[in-house]
């Protein structure tokens, strides 16, 4: 039983581990640039004392109600520490029908405080699912929801 728990100890080391290491930007890792050489003069990245900076939180909102047929906003609120996000590099929206290879994008559009949107008329009834990919400040949220249209 000890020898189990142990296990089971170690493999959910392993797992944070390898969630940590592999948290980089598709572009290299945010380490990047400095090309190896450890020279981190020249930009701020992690600010002043070297601490690294808050992750953005994505906040993706649908409707309560979809009907197809009819036009429907879906919504993702960006911020860090509490603050709104105006200034984010992409804001993206997924989305398709479950069970379907075909998955479609739109362009969120910067409304105010945060927020970035995107209109859609779901022709299909059905369960859907819509994924928000976010960039900004040199970090990447995708948070993922499932909602019904009627």
């Amino acid at each position: 039983m000890m020898k189990k728990a142990m296990l089971a100890l170690s493999l959910c080391l392993m797992l944070i581990f390898a969630a940590a290491c592999g948290n980089g930007n598709s572009n290299g890792g945010e380490h990047a640039s400095h090309n190896g050489s450890g020279d981190h003069s020249g930009h701020d990245e992690h600010g002043q004392d070297g601490a690294v900076p808050d992750l953005i939180k994505v906040d993706l909102q649908v409707p309560a109600e979809v009907k197809a047929n009819e036009p429907v906003t879906i919504t993702a609120r960006v911020t860090q520490n509490e603050q709104a996000v105006d200034d984010a590099d992409k804001v993206e929206f997924e989305y398709w029908l479950e069970g379907e290879e075909q998955h479609e994008r739109a362009e969120g559009s910067f409304t105010q405080d945060g927020t970035y949107q995107f209109e859609h008329t779901f022709d299909k009834a059905g369960t859907y699912n819509v994924i928000s990919h976010v960039t900004a400040r040199d970090m990447h949220s995708m948070p993922k929801k499932q909602f019904e249209v009627k």
